[in-house]
């Protein structure tokens, strides 16, 4: 809160609170019929009120400087967010750049590649069928792939 609010408010409220004594000296003084103590109890009370009036101006001065300073406030907050969302962005993309996978294979790897590579098993013909007994045994099949076979006899 700003000096200027808290100031005006305290003003305001003191010199409100204090209107009530010439207020009521000036009813006192108009039973009594006394017409000067009345004019200078409601001059008093007059003052006070004009004083209130110009605390409450400071009041509104105050509101208005704090509004300006909340909104300078949230602006500064709303620009570090972005700047902040900016390089938490930037660093994602850096570590999506980075996580991309790549194998470097070292001499003694191609080495080895090599070596598997040429024992390694002929490749498997998939046109030919082959057919397992009960054992799990690969045996021959009994006739070619495609040619009917006549088991009635």
């Amino acid at each position: 809160m700003n000096v200027k609010t808290m100031e005006g408010l305290t003003g305001a409220s003191t010199n409100m609170s204090m209107i009530s004594i010439p207020i009521g000296v000036a009813k006192e003084a108009e039973h009594k019929g006394d017409t000067e103590k009345v004019k200078r109890a409601l001059g008093y009370a007059a003052d006070l009120v004009d004083q209130a009036e110009e605390y409450s101006e400071k009041t509104s001065k105050g509101m208005e400087l704090d509004a300006k300073e909340a909104k300078e406030q949230e602006k500064l907050r709303q620009e570090e967010l972005i700047e902040a969302r900016k390089a938490e962005r930037e660093e994602q993309k850096k570590q999506e750049e980075s996580s991309l996978d790549s194998v470097k294979i070292s001499e003694e790897g191609k080495y080895q590649a090599e070596m598997t590579g040429s024992s390694a098993p002929a490749a498997i013909d998939s046109s030919k069928s082959a057919a397992y007994d009960k054992s799990g045994v690969s045996v021959e099949p009994a006739a070619e792939p495609g040619k009917n076979v006549d088991v009635s006899a």
